[in-house]
């Protein structure tokens, strides 16, 4: 208990996590201010707004933040505990920590910790970008003025969840914010991982692009873009559930195995 204590108290004591807070959260409402000066337009026809759901940052093809999803933030993410071995490192600080702290559950206690946080800084600041889009366009799947079904009105099984989100809107837009924020968990203890390699602390951020880049290259040589990183991170593309639940388990999986070869590595285990 008192390591998780301990890992919680070095979270809420780094500036970082402020930061990646603050910045996660601007780039949410700058969204929503680009969306309201886009449908300000007078040659849009009101019939033809799409309502919340399809104005939301994940799914919006008109004004599309995709590429800072993909890029900036699991660059932030990174930032807010994963660097936590670089830094007591270079303060000297892990005798003492030996002493007191079982180095088992500390380490354990920190991958949990930046799993749980990093999920939740994007998945509340998601969440307010829709429910700002709520307050102002409202929710549902609308026709447009010619009274027929418009494209998204079409059932695509070869998207994400898209047969969910024909019926049930809401636990759509919940299921596809869940998916976006735990996937940028999952770099970010990947990135933790990295740490017990690694001697420069930049390695640490940038780690997470780096593994976005070589997935981009190599997947598609072996037909498997559906579990591509940067696909899943965007639910407009192609990818389908059970491609989604495998990636989950592979990111994992390689975060563990770096993990327990990084501690022993280092005579932690």
């Amino acid at each position: 208990m008192k390591e998780f204590v301990y890992s919680l108290k070095c979270l809420i004591s780094k500036k970082e996590f402020y930061f990646s807070i603050i910045g996660i959260l601007l780039i949410n409402l700058i969204h929503v201010f680009l969306v309201i000066h886009y449908n300000s337009d007078p040659n849009i026809l009101y019939e033809t707004w799409y309502k919340s759901e399809y104005l939301y940052i994940l799914y919006n093809a008109s004004v599309n933040l995709n590429m800072i999803i993909i890029i900036v933030f699991p660059i932030v993410c990174s930032t807010i505990l994963s660097d936590i071995n670089f830094f007591e490192k270079k303060q000297r600080i892990n005798n003492l920590l030996y002493t007191r702290l079982n180095q088992k559950k500390l380490i354990f206690s920190r991958f949990i910790i930046i799993l749980m946080t990093v999920f939740l800084i994007n998945f509340l600041a998601f969440l307010l970008n829709y429910f700002s889009l709520y307050c102002i366009y409202g929710s549902g799947n609308a026709l447009t003025h010619f009274q027929s079904p418009a494209f998204y009105m079409i059932s695509k099984k070869f998207l994400f969840l898209d047969s969910l989100r024909l019926s049930n809107l809401h636990l759509f837009l919940i299921c596809i914010t869940a998916h976006v924020s735990f996937l940028l968990s999952l770099l970010s203890v990947l990135s933790y991982s990295v740490s017990f390699f690694v001697k420069q602390k930049i390695m640490i951020y940038v780690f997470p692009f780096l593994v976005l880049i070589l997935a981009e290259f190599i997947l598609p040589s072996f037909n498997l873009n559906t579990y591509s990183i940067v696909g899943q991170l965007q639910p407009l593309s192609a990818f389908r559930i059970e491609n989604a639940l495998i990636l989950y388990c592979v990111l994992l999986m390689t975060s563990i195995i770096l993990l327990i070869l990084g501690c022993k590595k280092r005579d932690l285990l």
